[in-house]
This record gives C-alpha cells, sequence and structure tokens, in this order.
C-alpha cells in the first residue's frame, strides 16, 4: 500500500514539474515569438498584401505599416507628393537612388487606404467588406424611406 501512495506521489509530482515546464516554456516561446514578429514586420512589407485583405485588422495593418518604416526614410518629399522613382528629377541625380523609393506608389497607396478605412473598422478591429458596406447602405437607405 506505501509503495502505490509512493508511485501516486512521484507521479504527481513529476506531472506537476511537466505542466509547471511547459507553462514556463510556453511564455518564453511566447515572447520570444512576440519579438521576432516585430522583427518581421520590420524588414518586409507585409503592409502591402494588407491593403487587400478582405477582414484585415485595421491596427494590425497600420502596425505593420509603421514597423517597417520606423528605421528607413520615408519615400516622399516635404510637401507630401511622392519622389521620383524613374531617375528624372534633379534631385535623384544629385543624392543617387534611395531604396525606399521602389516603395513609393505603395506607400502613398497605403496613406490613402488608411485614411479611407478609419471610420470602417468595426468592434473586433476588421476593416468593413464591402459586401457588409452594401448591406449598411441598404439598411440606411431603408430607414430614410419609411421615415
Amino acid at each position: 500500500m506505501l509503495k502505490r501512495s509512493l508511485r501516486f506521489t512521484l507521479f504527481f509530482t513529476a506531472l506537476a514539474g511537466i505542466i509547471l515546464y511547459g507553462s514556463c516554456r510556453n511564455r518564453h516561446l511566447a515572447s520570444k515569438n512576440k519579438k521576432e514578429n516585430a522583427d518581421t514586420l520590420a524588414n518586409f512589407p507585409y503592409w502591402i498584401g494588407l491593403m487587400d485583405s478582405p477582414g484585415v485588422n485595421y491596427e494590425f495593418a497600420v502596425n505593420a505599416f509603421n514597423k517597417y518604416w520606423e528605421h528607413r526614410e520615408r519615400p516622399t518629399e516635404a510637401d507630401g507628393e511622392g519622389q521620383d522613382i524613374y531617375g528624372n528629377g534633379e534631385k535623384d541625380k544629385e543624392k543617387g537612388s534611395h531604396p525606399s523609393i521602389q516603395y513609393v506608389y505603395e506607400y502613398k497607396q497605403f496613406l490613402n487606404w488608411q485614411q479611407r478605412n478609419k471610420n470602417l473598422v468595426k468592434p473586433d478591429g476588421t476593416v468593413m467588406t464591402p459586401e457588409e458596406l452594401l448591406e449598411q447602405w441598404r439598411k440606411t437607405q431603408i430607414d430614410t424611406i419609411t421615415r
């Protein structure tokens, strides 16, 4: 009987140790994944594809855009105009072309997307799809007619 009791105690102690180790390991991996995710967002322009994704999380897309441009020169002039990507401008001849210029079109497109969708964010953080916008418009039209 004592051996059986001792076995159960050892078994449950070992099980508790494994669970505790797994819990600590998961927290470590979660913090590591969060850091790697931030590094990945800073190294690759995921925000370009997110603009066209239906039901994208607005804050995630904006965060990905900001992380990417955090340590890069933005491809716009002081007046907000995009830099000349074809190298025909005087400034390009003087200072040479910069790698961020390759995303000048997408950069401006994202700023437009951000402005256009900032009021279309649902409570769960996703951007309304065209179908949801159409349905909302229909409800508004019906409400207007019935008044």
